[in-house]
C-alpha cells in the first residue's frame, strides 16, 4: 500500500498487521507466505527472537512492545539490552501486556502460535525523542540507521556465551520489577494509568524546561552580545591597525622618495661642479704651457728634438726665413 500513499494499509485497505492469525493467501499474500516460511523455518532450527518493525504515530522515542503472560523477566531482556546501548531507546514506554485487539498482531501470534518467546514490536516514532541527547527533535534517517545498529548490537550481547550482561540486566529489571517481574503495570493503552502517569512526568519535565528556557535563552544572548562586542572590537583594533600600517607605509614612501630626489639634485650639483672643475683646470694648464713655451730660451737639449718634438720652433724659422727673402727682394 506505501506505493499509493498509504503507511498501514495494503492495496485492498486492509491492516496487515492485524491478519497473522489466520491470512488469505488471495486477500494477504504477504503475510500468508511469511508464515508459512516462518513454519519451514522452526521444522529446521529454533527461532530465538523475532522483531516486527513499526512506527508509532502517537507516542515518541523508540520502544518495544513484548508479551508476558506469566510471572517472569525473560521477555524484557532483550529490552534492557537495547536501552543499554541507545540514547534514543525508552524502556519506560515499553509494555509487555497482551490486549485482545492485538491479538491477531505478528509479536503475539510469533509467540502465542509459533512458540517464540522473545517476539517484539520495535516502534520508532514519526516524531522523534523527549529524553536525552535527541530530545526535542525529529529522528533523521541517521538516527534510524545507528538504532538499527544498537538493535544488531544487542542481538549479539543477547546471544553472546559469556551471559554477563544478560544477567547485569537481570539484576536491574528485579529492582524494577520486585513483586513478580509481571508487566501488568505497563501496557500499549494510552488510556490506562500507567500512561497518564508517564505523560505526568513528562509534562512535569516538558514543564521544567519551558521554565529554564527563558534563563538559557537570556544567557546564550548576553554570550552572543559579548562575542559580537568582541568580534566588533577585534575588528576595529585590526581596522586600525591597517590604517596606522598604511599611513606609516605612506610617510615611508615620501620620505624615500625625497630621499631619491636629495640624492639626485646633489649628485646633478657634483657632477656640475666637477665639470666646472675639470674646464678650468684644463684652461689653466694649456695657458701656463704656452707661456712657459714663449719665456723659455732655447737650449742645446730643444736643438735634439726632433720636428716632431719642436713643430713651433721650425713654423717660427720658416716664417722669420719667408720675411728676410721678401724684404731683400723688395729692397
Amino acid at each position: 500500500g506505501v506505493i499509493v500513499g498509504n503507511y498501514r494499509c495494503s492495496l485492498a485497505g486492509q491492516d496487515l498487521n492485524r491478519l497473522w492469525d489466520e491470512p488469505s493467501r488471495k486477500m494477504h499474500p504477504t503475510i500468508f507466505f511469511t508464515k508459512s516460511m516462518f513454519r519451514h523455518l522452526l521444522d529446521d532450527r529454533e527461532v530465538i527472537l523475532f522483531v516486527d518493525i513499526h512506527g508509532h504515530s502517537r507516542k515518541k522515542n523508540v520502544f518495544m512492545y513484548g508479551n508476558s503472560e506469566s510471572n517472569g523477566l525473560r521477555e524484557k531482556i532483550f529490552p534492557g539490552l537495547l536501552c543499554r546501548s541507545s540514547d534514543c531507546f525508552s524502556f519506560d514506554d515499553c509494555c509487555f501486556k497482551i490486549q485482545k485487539s492485538k491479538e491477531s498482531t505478528a509479536r503475539v501470534v510469533a509467540y502465542r502460535e509459533l512458540g517464540v518467546v522473545n517476539s517484539y514490536t520495535l516502534e520508532a516514532s514519526f516524531c522523534g525523542a523527549d529524553f536525552g541527547p535527541l530530545g526535542e527533535q525529529h529522528f533523521t534517517t541517521r538516527h534510524l540507521e545507528e538504532m538499527g545498529y544498537m538493535v544488531c548490537d544487542a542481538i549479539l550481547d543477547f546471544c553472546d556465551p559469556d551471559q554477563g550482561k544478560v544477567m547485569l540486566v537481570c539484576k536491574e529489571l528485579q529492582v524494577l520489577f520486585p513483586d513478580d517481574g509481571n508487566s501488568d503495570d505497563v501496557s500499549d493503552s494510552e488510556d490506562d494509568g500507567s500512561a497518564a502517569l508517564r505523560r505526568k512526568k513528562r509534562q512535569a519535565r516538558k514543564a521544567t524546561k519551558q521554565r529554564e528556557k527563558p534563563k538559557k535563552k537570556k544567557k546564550a544572548t548576553k554570550m552572543k552580545e559579548e562575542e559580537e562586542e568582541d568580534k566588533r572590537k577585534e575588528k576595529e583594533s585590526k581596522e586600525s591597525k591597517e590604517k596606522a600600517g598604511r599611513s606609516t607605509s605612506n610617510v615611508r614612501k615620501v620620505r624615500q622618495e625625497e630621499d631619491k630626489a636629495d640624492k639626485a639634485d646633489k649628485a646633478e650639483r657634483e657632477d656640475e661642479e666637477k665639470g666646472k672643475r675639470k674646464k678650468k683646470s684644463t684652461t689653466s694648464t694649456s695657458t701656463t704651457r704656452s707661456r712657459a713655451a714663449k719665456s723659455r730660451p732655447v737650449t742645446s737639449r730643444d736643438k735634439d728634438k726632433t720636428p716632431k718634438d719642436r713643430p713651433n720652433e721650425e713654423d717660427a724659422l720658416s716664417y722669420a726665413t719667408k720675411v728676410a727673402k721678401d724684404d731683400e727682394f723688395f729692397g
